[in-house]
């Protein structure tokens, strides 16, 4: 930790004389003025109020925004006397005369009231910038977003920069599948990835996407932390937002949303359902190095469907001014499945040898509940906040393979799982002077889980039972610092784990396993503004991926005749040590980020493959590797081109090297050593309040150990009208105009492996969403824990 603070000095000392010497020959006197906006009914900050300072002839001379807790500063203001202008919607402009007659001007508090004469509904649509960027992370605001609007959260998660979705919905950042998913802060039991697919994303305010998190963040995660925000109202009265919509094939979305804000109290509910069905074409072919082995091909149809639903109710509640409690409870169900229609061929050359018929069946039910409780205390130089929170629920997964006129090779796999999960969070922010801040906090996290599984092939049926538990303690303390424009961040979180397992046989085969571990995760954040529209951060976090429940499962299970998956008990944590180095500019109708990026990472978990001869299968399982080094860099923009035409683009260049003593689990050597990713996201306003977007996305040859997936593109188009002036959208999309198809090359010792995948297309849906409310509260300062945002 001395080290780390010694290197934060060194940095400073070279950094800081570039400015030390702009402020030592003021050519006149000029202050700051400084001062918080809060509300006179009951003394709580008013959040992005907009204060100003004019002169005698009435002309504005600088300004800006309040910030969450309403303070607000005016840098470089010559001594005299002007009018201050305090302005936000839903409140009545406060003029206030001031005189400047010291350096650190400080106006105190500053009560505004509300406007008693506004209308009982407003219609409040600010436009927000599309990445909003800290110093540890970055959010995406996708609540307005028109591709938002009648689809799934993954086809939202396909738009954002960096972030990629593949045809089974798996979630990658920067070109790393290994990514810590969470909803309104919180994990999920299930696979998000599967969620996303039905869950309707207009249910979703933003997300929020975290590369290099600071101490404060769990660790969890080799490229970053993604966080899906559900939608939260902060109006008073009654108030909300509802959406319904429909695809072709039997696709439908629905979201209700409902808030009511009554003095001490802020009711809210809210419940979505999604469900999809795809109709797919799927193509595998093996070839093997012995040619005198007949190759095979395995052709047909694959019908996805999926839907989910959620119930959420919940209550905040102010005891004054500085103390809120917020609890909810939320009930869910997911069900998933794929129908597969085969015919599998075994080739000599181009001549067909043998064929059979095979029909592939899975269901997948999962239900759950959730309860939340959580204080937040607001001091006044410090915030208290803890979180209590628990999920349960249990699972049935089942697989079946039934093969033409040869039962000794069907299969299937029946899986009743059910789990406990608890965790206990305590959050404290300790704001030292004007200047610097002290975070400190502990996350106790408990995973108690069990199985029990039925494999049967050719008749014969085994029985297995599966027990598995996991205990997380840490704690983590940080230190801020801003030192003129630079602004700095450095923590520290300590865990300590334990992870255990344990499968049961019939036959007394018992199988055990225990990880054990103690680590520690630095972490560096350093942000330097430069002047009023630039800003460069340099950031570095020390991460892990612990292998998961299933990971470990040394079971195999069948999804088809061709394809067999087993776990692997010896998996070891990997580490990871991530570096990047970021600019973003903000000026006028441009907003540019961009992101030089290192990762080098250990012991990697990866899938790896292999051909068993004997069975005539795939087999896919787990294995810890020697290590990666990714180097990439992305570039982001969002251009007013008019006030007719937006568009945001981005290109992602990643390069990616596996070392490991077996070469066999290393990148192909016919792989392209640059990955590349581009999407363009471009809006036309037009008259009548009709919108159109246009959003297409390309994706070079992407590789990994051991695979490549060959280029991707797609092409969508969404046309939106505004209607019941402008509180509801009509929506019409196309989904999938153009869409290349997944193609993924395994490479494997003595054999060679292709799938082909090509999703329906094109998917046509409308939609129609609508919101309504009663008065703007516009208070932000109280970040009400349901927002579900990781503050």
């Amino acid at each position: 930790m001395r080290t780390l603070f010694i290197s934060v000095n060194l940095i400073l000392l070279l950094i800081l004389p570039s400015f030390a010497f702009s402020n030592n020959n003021p050519e006149d006197k000029k202050g700051t003025i400084k001062g918080q906006i809060i509300d006179q009914a009951d003394n709580s900050p008013v959040g992005y109020a907009t204060v100003s300072i004019t002169n005698k002839e009435n002309i504005s001379l600088g300004g800006g925004l309040t910030d969450d807790q309403g303070n607000f500063k005016i840098k470089n203001v010559s001594f005299g006397k002007y009018t201050l202008v305090v302005q936000f919607i839903g409140y009545t402009t406060l003029k206030k005369e001031i005189n400047v007659n010291a350096i650190n001007f400080d106006l105190g508090q500053i009560k505004i009231g509300e406007n008693v004469e506004q209308l009982e509904e407003v219609e409040v649509r600010a436009e927000k910038t599309s990445i909003e960027r800290s110093i540890d992370k970055k959010v995406v605001n996708v609540s307005d977003a028109m591709i938002a609007e009648g689809n799934s959260v993954s086809e939202v998660l396909q738009t954002i920069p960096e972030i990629s979705v593949g045809s089974d919905g798996a979630i990658s950042l920067r070109g790393e599948s290994n990514v810590r998913v969470l909803i309104d802060g919180k994990p999920s039991q299930i696979d998000p990835a599967q969620i996303f697919q039905t869950l309707p994303a207009g249910s979703i305010e933003k997300i929020e996407v975290i590369t290099n998190p600071s101490a404060k963040y769990d660790p969890d995660g080799l490229s970053g932390i993604i966080n899906v925000i559900t939608k939260k109202d902060k109006m008073k009265g009654l108030n909300g937002s509802a959406n319904i919509g429909a695809g072709t094939g039997e696709k439908y979305n629905g979201y209700l949303g409902l808030n009511y804000r009554i003095k001490k109290f802020n009711f809210f509910g809210q419940g979505s359902y999604g469900e999809n069905r795809f109709e797919n074409k799927k193509d595998l072919k093996r070839i093997y190095t012995d040619q005198s082995i007949p190759s095979f091909d395995q052709q047909g149809d694959n019908i996805r469907n999926g839907r989910y639903y959620n119930t959420k109710l919940g209550a905040d509640y102010f005891l004054d001014s500085t103390n809120t409690i917020t609890f909810y409870a939320e009930l869910w169900d997911w069900k998933g499945g794929e129908k597969n229609y085969f015919v599998n061929s075994n080739l000599q050359g181009d001549q067909v040898i043998s064929s059979q018929k095979e029909f592939g069946d899975q269901n997948n039910r999962a239900s759950g509940s959730s309860f939340s409780l959580n204080h937040r205390k607001e001091f006044k130089k410090g915030t208290l906040e803890s979180d209590a929170f628990y999920n349960g629920g249990s699972s049935t997964f089942s697989t079946s393979s039934t093969l033409e006129n040869d039962t000794q090779r069907n299969s299937s796999v029946n899986t009743d799982a059910n789990w406990n999960y608890a965790s206990l969070k305590v959050d404290y922010s300790h704001k030292i002077n004007d200047k610097s801040s002290l975070e400190t906090g502990y996350k106790g996290e408990l995973l108690d889980a069990s199985a029990k599984i039925s494999n049967s092939l050719g008749g014969v049926v085994n029985n297995y039972s599966y027990d598995y538990d996991q205990y997380i303690n840490s704690a983590y303390g940080s230190y801020s610092i801003a030192l003129g424009t630079y602004s700095i961040k450095a923590g520290l979180r300590g865990e300590i784990a334990t992870i255990e397992g344990q499968v049961k046989t019939e036959s007394g085969q018992d199988t055990t396993y225990s990880i054990n571990y103690a680590s520690l995760f630095p972490t560096l954040h350093i942000q330097k503004k430069m002047g009023d529209f630039n800003t460069i951060g340099l950031s570095y976090s020390r991460r892990i991926n612990r292998p998961s429940i299933f990971n470990m499962l040394p079971i195999e299970q069948r999804s088809n005749s061709s394809t067999v998956t087993v776990g692997n008990p010896d998996l070891q944590p990997s580490y990871t040590n991530s570096i990047s180095f970021d600019h973003g500019l903000n000026k006028g109708k441009l907003g540019l980020n961009t992101s030089l990026y290192v990762r080098h990472s250990t012991d990697i978990i990866r899938n790896v493959s292999r051909y068993d001869s004997v069975d005539d299968v795939t087999v896919y399982t787990y294995a810890n590797l020697g290590s990666s080094i990714t180097g990439g860099a992305s570039i982001s923009a969002n251009y007013q081109i008019a006030k007719w035409w937006n568009i945001d683009a981005n290109l992602n260049f990643f390069y990616l090297e596996i070392q490991d003593e077996n070469e066999e689990f290393t990148v192909p050597t016919d792989a392209n050593p640059i990955n590349w990713t581009a999407k363009l996201n471009t809006r036309f306003m037009l008259p009548k309040s009709f919108t159109i977007q246009i959003m297409g996305r390309y994706a070079g040859q992407q590789y990994d150990a051991q695979n490549i997936t060959q280029p991707t593109y797609a092409l969508n188009l969404a046309v939106k009208k505004a209607i019941l002036k402008k509180k509801g959208n009509i929506s019409f999309k196309i989904d999938d105009i153009i869409n290349s198809g997944f193609t993924k090359d395994v490479y494997g010792r003595d054999f060679q492996e292709q799938t082909y995948y090509l999703q329906e297309r094109p998917v046509y849906r409308v939609s129609f969403s609508y919101a309504f409310g009663g008065q703007f509260q516009g208070r932000k300062a109280r970040k009400l824990h349901s927002s579900g945002g990781m503050n």
